[in-house]
């Protein structure tokens, strides 16, 4: 018990050496969970977000080649996909079906590709609920001709004016700006003139914009896609809401009507989603749903499905020469691969950066000790002349890096997290560009407890390997010699 005392108090009378190596394992620590934390909110907030838009976080696919060789993407039955479910134990909140195809949609000579989106809506109640709607409503959808779109969509098909200036526009700006400012004599920021009257003016198309959207409601738009059996079809729909969005990618009609249209059975579909309560180890939990599939479908190896979006998926399995039934199970994460891919890189740039402060830190250490045991020497020798052991000369030191390792990096960590819950508690619904990545209008934070854990050993270790060398030259010293030492 009497080394940790010793040690704290020896850490303790160079207090100006310990605050500033502390200092900076605890600025490295910061940054780590700061930027991890961060990203991993974010991830998280997407991920609930784009759930309801994809349909779930883990994807069911039934895949068969047609007699002329063409790919049919059809599900009729999936009781054995459910019982499978079932026999996991994993639980969920929400099951959906929906039939999905690649669609061109049509309004007055102007076209759009998306994906339109056929949902069982009385299935499927949280879907409209999560829709952030402008003008119209998502509700009572079932059975009807509506569809639900974008405002991007509604103003790429001219359906309200535009927002956003042309670069063409810009220019005549800049012209007359310069026009003014020649015939005005006065001298001023030109850029900043331009940036001022561009704000103003896509601010009063927005708010154009916003009156125009409750008029299009009600407006027929068309949609032409191909049948189950590669024929080309049309279809009108009546707009029924116009909604906030940050990825224009799908449009949403009811499935059974969309069925219609496309030759297909109206109890069937093409993508079955699994909504979890919990999805993290998302991946973890898709290869547990396979392995309860085994059997009982053939299915595709998760590894070439890992990492791929499902088209992409459609693409690689179509140019495959097969016969019969091929079952795909893929997850939210697979779809959001790129995006997710980023987020990633940016935590391991972090993780980087935290190792390299630790390196310069640990340079430090190994100097800073050596120069301690340079410094203690007689105190050294008196120890070992006491009757202090070797080991326990060098545990001194060990425990000393210890201490200052943990509280070095506590603190930090302590921050960071801190640091992380204030920003949570800003409001920034207001900023619709960020609704995505963001918990109920708010920066989330997620901080792997792992993490922290590993982090922390990780500088300790290093800590501990810094210091063992002037540790062993400290426990191998004579007492007389030390003892005899002159400085």
């Amino acid at each position: 018990m009497i080394l940790p005392k010793i040690a704290l108090r020896n850490l303790n009378r160079q207090k100006r050496r310990s605050i500033l190596l502390g200092s900076a394992l605890s600025f490295g620590m910061f940054v780590l969970v700061v930027v991890n934390g961060a990203t991993g909110g974010l991830v998280t907030s997407f991920q609930k977000n784009f759930t309801d838009l994809v349909a779930g976080h883990i994807l069911f696919l039934q895949l068969e080649k047609d007699d002329e060789g063409k790919l049919v993407n059809v599900i009729e039955d999936d009781s054995a996909l459910m019982a499978a479910i079932e026999s996991t134990g994993l639980k969920y909140t929400a099951v959906s079906r929906r039939t999905r195809q690649s669609a061109t949609v049509l309004f007055n000579g102007e076209a759009a590709s998306r994906v339109v989106s056929g949902v069982l809506w009385d299935e499927e109640p949280q879907l409209a609920a999560s829709f952030d709607v402008i003008a119209g409503s998502a509700e009572n959808m079932s059975g009807s001709d509506g569809i639900v779109i974008s405002d991007m969509l509604a103003e790429t098909l001219g359906l309200v004016a535009k927002k956003k200036m042309s670069y063409a526009e810009r220019a005549v700006l800049r012209r007359d700006v310069k026009i003014r400012w020649r015939a005005g004599g006065k001298a001023f920021d030109l850029d900043k003139e331009i940036d001022r009257e561009v704000k103003e003016t896509e601010a009063a198309r927005k708010a154009e914009q916003d009156r125009q959207f409750p008029g299009i409601i009600g407006e027929e738009v068309l949609l032409q896609f191909a049948t189950i059996s590669g024929q080309q079809n049309v279809g009108a729909f009546r707009i029924a809401a116009v909604v906030r969005a940050q990825f224009d990618t799908s449009v949403f009609v009811d499935r059974g009507f969309l069925n219609e249209l496309m030759d297909m059975p109206p109890e069937s579909y093409t993508l079955f989603g699994l909504t979890l309560e919990d999805f993290s180890n998302l991946d973890m939990k898709t290869v547990q749903v396979i392995q309860a599939l085994k059997g009982k479908y053939n299915l595709v190896p998760y590894d070439k499905v890992r990492g791929k979006a499902v088209e992409a998926l459609l693409s690689d399995i179509k140019k495959e020469d097969f016969s019969g039934t091929k079952t795909v199970v893929t997850n939210l994460n697979n779809e959001l691969a790129s995006f997710t891919g980023i987020i990633l890189g940016v935590q391991a740039g972090s993780f980087g950066l935290f190792l390299i402060i630790v390196a310069v830190v640990m340079v430090g250490l190994v100097n800073t000790f050596r120069i301690v045991v340079y410094e203690r020497t007689k105190e050294i020798g008196t120890m070992r002349a006491l009757g202090t052991q070797r080991s326990q000369i060098r545990n001194l030191f060990l425990l000393e890096a210890s201490f200052l390792a943990v509280g070095g990096t506590i603190p930090g960590a302590l921050l960071g997290i801190l640091t992380l819950k204030l920003v949570g508690l800003a409001k920034l619904d207001s900023i619709t560009e960020l609704s995505l990545f963001l918990d109920n209008g708010r920066i989330g934070s997620s901080v792997s407890p792992a993490l922290l854990v590993g982090s922390i050993l990780t500088v300790v270790i290093f800590t501990l390997l810094a210091a063992m060398l002037p540790a062993r030259k400290a426990s191998r010293m004579l007492p007389a010699q030390a003892l005899r030492t002159q400085f």
